[in-house]
């Protein structure tokens, strides 16, 4: 524990790291949003195309059948290249599929078959992606834009190399006009829904301890004034409750840095089991948590508190030789009418040190709340 300038000090760092983590995660979340969305892409380009090498076998279009066979080989590689995080070369591979497909199957079957509209998916797929640069992006969507005018003014009149029946080009224009509609509605959804599922991630990250599950000092500073609102409008007793695990620092120093973890873990537990649905439960900072008892007088918080003390004190946690046994000290505090939390955090943390300096392993009631109640002391452990 450390002196109130020194825990608003860790607090700041605290928020810092969370910020810095989020910054970090952000592009890994994104790419890996576009790592699905392109791995979406493939298997709906490959059967696409596996449709298409049917439709030419059927309609003897020999040379674009085994185009459509090269085309369904081309994004089994593209997969391959995805499933190993090379995304780069996956995703210029599959644009330079659709462009070439494109093209030849408007060379070879004419404009009216439709196949240019694929054209138009490169575009959205290639801005959603987190590896390049705006300015670069922007680039490739206008040359993409541009050529398809090109295409457009030259190929439209142009005969094909292969009449196909009036008939058949009619169904395979109108085919690969709805095929271009369901892939990008398709894949715009798929892409909302990963990021939405992203961002969601990012605020789990950004509002809980990755190690404890429980809530971070931010989300519990969130709670604690979501409380204090609901406090002004209808006024009801609240409690706060510190807690330190008892010799943290030598269990680390004896036994290692994991079997600390594994304690926090286990302490973590003890609390979230223990308290009410109400309550709001954080890890303070290292070794330390903060309880937040909302509609719990001083009796109430000190029978919630000297409860998590003896289940604390009864953990065992196996080790190599022994079992390892835990306590922890807890202080306690009442938050007053018109009290900033901040306060109510000091006296309990105050409550803490002097838990500390008397033994340690008990509940500690701040010097302002001693008067509505006696102090609770379990024997040192």
């Amino acid at each position: 524990m450390g002196s109130p300038s020194h825990q608003h000090q860790h607090q700041h760092q605290h928020q810092h790291q969370h910020q810095d983590l989020a910054s970090a995660l952000t592009p890994s979340v994104a790419t890996h949003s576009f790592k699905l969305l392109l791995s979406s892409a493939c298997l709906l380009a490959g059967v696409t195309h596996l449709a298409f090498g049917v439709l030419f076998y059927q309609a003897l279009v020999t040379p674009m059948m085994w185009v459509n066979v090269g085309s369904v080989l081309t994004y089994v590689l593209a997969a391959a290249l995805i499933r190993r995080d090379i995304i780069g070369p996956a995703m210029f591979l599959m644009i330079a599929e659709v462009a070439a497909h494109a093209i030849l199957a408007v060379v070879t079957v004419g404009w009216e078959s439709g196949f240019h509209y694929y054209l138009l998916v490169t575009i959205p797929v290639y801005l959603a992606n987190q590896l390049h640069k705006w300015p670069f992006k922007i680039t490739f969507a206008s040359v993409m834009a541009i050529s398809y005018l090109l295409l457009d003014w030259y190929w439209r009149k142009a005969p094909p190399q292969f009449l196909m029946p009036p008939d058949t080009l009619a169904y395979l224009h109108r085919f690969n006009l709805a095929t271009t509609i369901a892939l990008l509605s398709g894949l715009t959804v798929l892409y909302v829904h990963l990021i939405t599922q992203a961002e969601e991630r990012l605020h789990e990250l950004a509002t809980t301890d990755s190690l404890t599950g429980l809530m971070n000092r931010r989300s519990i500073l969130a709670a604690l004034e979501r409380e204090q609102a609901v406090r002004e409008r209808k006024p009801h007793p609240t409690a706060v409750l510190l807690i330190d695990i008892d010799h943290f620092k030598n269990l680390n120093d004896t036994h290692g840095h994991n079997m600390g973890d594994w304690a926090l873990q286990a302490v973590a537990d003890v609390l979230k089991t223990g308290v009410r649905d109400m309550d709001f439960v954080a890890r303070w900072g290292g070794e330390e948590f903060l309880i937040i008892l909302p509609f719990a007088d001083v009796g109430v918080a000190q029978s919630i508190a000297e409860r998590l003390r003896q289940s604390i004190a009864d953990l065992r946690i196996p080790a190599r030789n022994t079992d390892i046994t835990l306590t922890a000290t807890l202080g306690l505090s009442a938050l007053s009418a018109n009290e900033v939390a901040d306060q109510a955090i000091q006296r309990a943390d105050t409550a803490l040190y002097r838990g500390k300096n008397a033994g340690r392993n008990q509940v500690v009631l701040a010097p302002s709340d001693q008067a509505q109640t006696s102090l609770m002391k379990a024997p040192p452990g």
